[in-house]
């Protein structure tokens, strides 16, 4: 088999599980202890994937591109929910179907990388109780470098974390985020279309390859091995 990628890096939320169902609680509690209107689960579904921040903005002016936000209220709200997602993170979060064993079988062939918006205090907890925190030789959450996708700066780092060269890795995504994030470091992306876009098809960001399940991801990776 013709190997040309030396790292495969991947998305969290909306690529490897499902964490909205767990989201959502902690929000709704947010929004409950400031007095306000609850939020439902697709309105989370569409509003996820640029951090924790913006996603608490989100929440609190209903709109995903925020006008303006209370300094004050945003950092009372945040607080909040930082509380509150510690207590519901990953007990209604799921993997997305075959993703425990495609990571297995990939981990055997590649370095496998974690590059995610979600705060690390909450990332490392949930790849334990999930069970796939073996998988990943490299963690990096937007967090450590303040920087969140589509800002390319976590995968810069992990490229120079791996001593790899950017080209050589491959980014596995759900977003626009992530489709723009790894463009501007200047590298291929398989995006999966059923994950968290804002409600738009990921299909318009124009990825390498969109895959409708995450047991195709094998074969695709040799197929763009193969046209390198």
């Amino acid at each position: 088999m013709v190997k040309f990628f030396r790292v495969i890096a991947f998305d969290l939320d909306g690529t490897l599980v499902d964490s909205a169902p767990d989201i959502l609680p902690a929000l709704n509690q947010m929004m409950v202890a400031l007095g306000k209107a609850q939020v439902n689960l697709v309105q989370v579904q569409h509003w996820l994937g640029n951090g924790m921040a913006k996603l608490v903005q989100r929440a609190l002016t209903g709109q995903l591109e925020p006008d303006c936000c209370d300094v004050a209220e945003f950092h009372q709200a945040q607080e909040l929910f930082i509380r509150f997602y510690r207590q519901t993170n990953g007990s209604q979060t799921r993997l997305f179907d075959h993703v425990p064993d495609v990571l297995a079988q990939l981990s055997g062939l590649y370095t496998l990388a974690l590059v995610t918006n979600k705060p690390r205090q909450f990332t490392e907890p949930l790849l334990r109780h999930l069970g796939i925190e073996q998988f990943f030789q490299a963690v990096w959450c937007a967090d450590d470098l303040g920087k969140a996708k589509p800002d390319p700066q976590m995968l810069l780092a992990l490229s120079a974390q791996q001593q790899v060269p950017i080209a050589d890795i491959l980014l596995v995504g759900d977003s626009e985020n992530d489709i723009f994030a790894a463009r501007a470091a200047g590298m291929p992306v398989i995006a999966l279309s059923y994950g968290y876009n804002h409600g738009q098809s990921i299909a318009q960001s124009q990825p390498d390859l969109v895959l409708e399940s995450f047991s195709s991801l094998p074969d695709s990776i040799c197929c763009l091995e193969q046209e390198r």
